[in-house]
């Protein structure tokens, strides 16, 4: 069965610690200009590993994805004769 996964931004100090980051988890995305990737990892273990990941030193901050929190359904209300009504 599917466990659940979760994403996990991490800024960095460093390009070369890019390595020792990706043994926490699954590496999706590395931006090295802004220096932070995108990894995941399975919910259950999102406590300890956000405890691990914030006692490194070459680490500079951890952030959890707002994916799973944005709303994925829309409306059929139609908005558009509200949009261009004539004052």
């Amino acid at each position: 069965m599917l466990e659940a996964r979760i994403g996990i931004y991490i800024y960095f100090k460093q390009n070369k610690f890019i390595r020792q980051l990706k043994r926490h988890g699954h590496l999706i995305y590395v931006n090295k200009d802004k220096k932070y990737l995108l990894l995941y990892i399975y919910e259950s273990e999102l406590s300890q590993t956000m405890k691990t990941l914030e006692q490194l030193k070459y680490v500079r901050e951890v952030i959890v994805s707002e994916y799973p929190n944005i709303r994925r359904e829309y409306s059929t209300e139609n908005y558009e004769a509200k949009d261009y009504r004539v004052i």
